[in-house]
């Protein structure tokens, strides 16, 4: 499959990493963005899946992650500024129908795509977790403090420990123990691993280890872990870092709030055990920006990786999705 990839300085002058497939003649091309810990060869389930279709790819590896470029600094992860350097590579490959598809942080530059370049795409499918209008973000302390409020305890515990300085050079030492918990044979840890702060963190310095999840099989755990070895997890750590430093405080400034309503048919993926993109706060979040009739909703009995746990019935379900909305 490496011979389908390319790359790319964009405008902002950092290369990107991308599969690339053109598509047969009245095939739209399906943008796929993924989040925390991964790469474009996540999606192998989808590429190959839609590439036997004649759907166009375009597949990039993040900024930060596979053959990227990994900055240090989290002032270069502004949302904004990654969801541009996504539309120079759809200029770049001259691709103008075309869905966006995002999971985890993925989700996060679709949500700006929408906001701030929705005429370039004909729908947004959002995977676990959901589209989100960017607001000033509050000191991580308060906000585990509101999340036990609403929850009875905190969801993003484990923010705690990948903001700290220290987590790469932790996580670099026992990656094996931080997969181990991002992809849980089991999502129930999560509500223990994740949500609590200072647990992930322990866990991982310790060189804890749990069952592998068979939805990541061996081989493609040890790409995955080469991958972000390579690289190191400085860079992908900056998706976390340039929130609570506060890099995408001001993204809507300026902005009516006509422009932060989903203007795009869209397809929201829930997972009913994913003890971080809680299912009922995404529901919420995509029926407050999001028109009835341009929403479409499926659940999923799995955890927070719908695509790799369940990539059958996913698949047909955003084709099926995206055939609805050609003919509409």
């Amino acid at each position: 499959m490496q011979d389908l990839y390319k790359k790319l300085k964009t405008a902002r002058g950092y290369t990107y990493n991308y599969l690339s497939v053109k598509g047969q003649a009245k095939r739209p091309t399906l943008l796929f963005m993924h989040g925390f810990p991964d790469t474009s060869h996540g999606w192998y389930h989808q590429i190959n899946h839609f590439r036997t279709k004649g759907y166009g790819l375009v597949v990039p590896d993040m900024l930060g992650y596979g053959g990227t470029d990994k900055p240090t600094d989290p002032a270069a992860f502004a949302h904004t500024a990654i969801a541009q350097d996504i539309v120079d590579i759809l200029n770049a490959e001259a691709v103008y129908s075309v869905y966006a598809i995002s999971h985890d942080w993925g989700s996060s530059i679709a949500s700006i795509l929408s906001i701030r370049h929705s005429e370039r795409f004909l729908g947004f499918a959002f995977i676990a977790v959901p589209y989100s209008v960017p607001s000033k973000f509050p000191p991580l302390e308060l906000a585990l403090k509101e999340q036990e409020k609403v929850y009875g305890q905190p969801v993003i515990g484990y923010w705690t420990f990948l903001t700290k300085e220290n987590a790469a050079i932790e996580i670099e030492k026992n990656m094996e123990s931080l997969l181990d918990v991002l992809y849980p044979a089991d999502p129930e840890i999560w509500k223990t691993l994740m949500n609590i702060p200072g647990n992930l963190e322990s866990f991982v310095v310790e060189g804890r280890r749990l069952a592998n999840a068979d939805y990541l099989p061996e081989i493609h755990r040890e790409q995955l872990k080469n991958l972000l070895g390579q690289g190191g997890m400085t860079s992908p750590l900056n998706w976390y870092k340039c929130m609570v430093q506060g890099v995408n405080d001001d993204t809507i400034d300026g902005l009516e709030p006509e422009d932060l309503s989903i203007r795009r048919p869209t397809l929201m993926a829930l997972a009913r055990f994913d003890y971080v993109a809680i299912e009922s706060y995404v529901e919420t979040m995509m029926h407050q920006h999001t028109p009835p009739e341009l929403l479409t909703e499926r659940g999923y009995d799995t955890g927070h990786w719908i695509h790799l746990e369940d990539p059958l019935r996913f698949n047909s379900d955003l084709e099926q999705w995206i055939e609805m909305v050609a003919k509409t």
